[in-house]
């Protein structure tokens, strides 16, 4: 005849809170995809706006005006209002805007990406512990 096995107290509630890890786990390595993708893309796009930036300020000679500060200073202050005014039409103030778009978004993403980092470190630890 069989004999009846002892279950050990609490072990529904020790199975219960390992499975309740292991779906936060899961939730974590998800999150931790996604973030992983989101801060790749935005490094990309980070890049790539930086590129051109730089072809479109190379393009439309602020720099050789902004030279002007260092080679003739003394017209740059009787002009300075029209060479502040040169300088701004000269900006490339959208691919600025979407280089600074780009960097916020990489920025976010890291900053997520490693939040849930140290989650999954500390969920695994947890479940060591278990």
């Amino acid at each position: 005849m069989p004999e009846k096995v002892k279950i050990p107290a609490g072990l529904f509630e020790r199975i219960m809170a390992r499975l309740k890890k292991e779906h936060e786990l899961l939730s974590i390595k998800k999150r931790l995809f996604i973030f992983s993708v989101g801060s790749g893309v935005f490094f990309l796009a980070t890049i790539l706006c930086f590129l051109a930036v730089k072809i479109e300020f190379n393009q439309n000679a602020f720099f050789q005006f902004f030279s002007l500060i260092f080679s003739d200073f003394s017209t740059i202050t009787i002009y300075w209002k029209n060479f502040i005014l040169t300088l701004l039409e000269r900006l490339p103030v959208s691919n600025l805007t979407v280089l600074l778009t780009a960097i916020l978004g990489f920025n976010i993403f890291l900053k997520l990406l490693l939040k849930n980092i140290k989650q999954f470190f500390s969920i695994k630890n947890l479940l060591i512990n278990i």
